[in-house]
């Protein structure tokens, strides 16, 4: 039995088990019912660039139904991966880009108007810590 203790491994699983089963993506698309191309999203990884080819509940059950395989949740191993806390380095990265990607949306005006709401709510905490 193959374990994945995160999205990438589970992905990882399930390209491996297409290419023991000689399926050509095409094929797989055609077995699993889904549109031309959307095995071909998820399991090279092209998933990440933009938020409408990610793996849906009804698509996940037709990839597992063609790939001939099922998801069972077992209990992590004290000390394995799976218990490991997630990087915070990574996750103040995505933070960053994700305050400039919401920056670059906005006028002038709302960008002040945000700013003004943060020192507001800035100068509330400090009233209520004093």
């Amino acid at each position: 039995m193959n374990t994945a203790c995160d999205y990438d491994g589970f992905i990882a699983l399930l390209r491996d088990r297409k290419n023991k089963l000689g399926l050509a993506f095409t094929e797989l698309n055609d077995l699993a019912g889904l549109p031309g191309g959307y095995a071909n999203k998820i399991l090279l990884g092209s998933h990440r660039k933009g938020p409408y080819s990610a793996i849906g509940p009804e698509s996940l059950a037709k990839l597992l139904r063609a790939l001939g395989i099922e998801i069972q949740i077992v209990p992590a191993v004290a000390g394995s991966s799976a218990n490991a806390s997630y990087p915070q380095a990574l996750l103040r990265e995505r933070a960053r880009l994700g305050g400039l990607a919401r920056y670059s949306k906005m006028t002038p005006r709302q960008v002040r108007e945000f700013a003004r709401k943060g020192g507001l709510a800035s100068a509330a905490k400090r009233k209520v810590r004093k």
